[in-house]
């Protein structure tokens, strides 16, 4: 066997054209948002299209939308997964952490249940699910990583990155 990472996508999932992306499930409920001129959903609040960065008019009409993919996991040897609802992540991952879909991980120090990202609402979460090497979050701009209390979801942002085991995650846009 290779030294490189080994991933598995289970559940609602399906790997297309390279990239590993979550099927919507169809009991997902719709939110409002906010259209941008491109056609892009947003929280209403938001002045500017997550997406595009497109001025979101504050007068726009608000529209019920299905969940958008709010981000995207791409891990150092290039493999993407978009994040659309629950997504437990380890060696073994469906052994104790509840989610929708998993993603086994294989690599050193990387725990059987090791962590949870998850979409709620307009916002991404990453919890650690009490893992021996715990989960650490870098946000750009701030020295060095935060470890994760377990079992406590930490908001996470476009540009962040998480640490788990030997192996890390950067979290991008979602392609439109």
């Amino acid at each position: 066997m290779g030294t490189g990472p080994h991933f598995s996508l289970g559940g609602e999932a399906a790997r297309v054209c390279g990239v590993m992306e979550l099927e919507a499930v169809s009991d997902l409920d719709a939110m409002d948002a906010t259209l941008c001129p491109s056609g892009h959903p947003n929280d209403p609040g938001q002045t500017e299209c997550r997406l595009c960065r497109q001025p979101i008019c504050q007068t726009a009409e608000v529209v019920s939308a299905r969940p958008a993919v709010l981000g995207r996991l791409l891990f150092e040897d290039g493999t993407a997964i978009d994040v659309i609802s629950k997504l437990a992540i380890g060696r073994a991952p469906t052994a104790g952490c509840e989610s929708t879909d998993t993603l086994t991980v294989t690599g050193p120090q990387v725990s059987r249940r090791h962590l949870i990202v998850e979409a709620k609402g307009w916002q991404l979460y990453v919890r650690d699910c009490d893992s021996t090497n715990g989960t650490f979050l870098t946000r750009p701009g701030e020295r060095g990583r935060r470890r994760l209390s377990a079992d406590e979801a930490q908001p996470v942002l476009i540009g962040d990155s998480i640490h788990f085991g030997s192996r890390q995650a950067r979290v991008v846009a979602a392609r439109t």
